[in-house]
């Protein structure tokens, strides 16, 4: 099966959700995961975007303020509560590049 780009960097979004999830419950426990156990995904989405230097702030700060709403949903196996604001987060990120 092939997976276009778009699914593709939507996937990668939902996983980085997931992760986030982890780390940040284990913050807010004091078990300080959050600075020892980055992905990178942010990094390989940008890359996969091709989103130009004078975007790279704009788009990190948009993409961890996603990252940062992970909580308001349920911690479940599949994490698929979170496809939407995956979504969501992609669909804001791509508009970026129309502005």
């Amino acid at each position: 099966m092939n997976m276009t780009l778009d699914k593709l960097i939507i996937e990668l979004i939902l996983q980085d959700l997931k992760h986030n999830q982890l780390i940040l419950g284990l913050d807010r426990l004091n078990l300080d995961a959050g600075y020892c156990h980055y992905l990178g995904i942010l990094d390989l989405i940008q890359r996969l975007m091709g989103i130009p230097e004078e975007f790279m702030d704009d788009f990190s700060t948009t993409y961890v303020g996603y990252m940062q709403r992970c909580l308001e949903f349920p911690i479940t196996r599949s994490g698929e509560e979170l496809r939407e604001l995956a979504v969501e987060g992609y669909e804001d990120l791509r508009a970026m590049m129309v502005r």
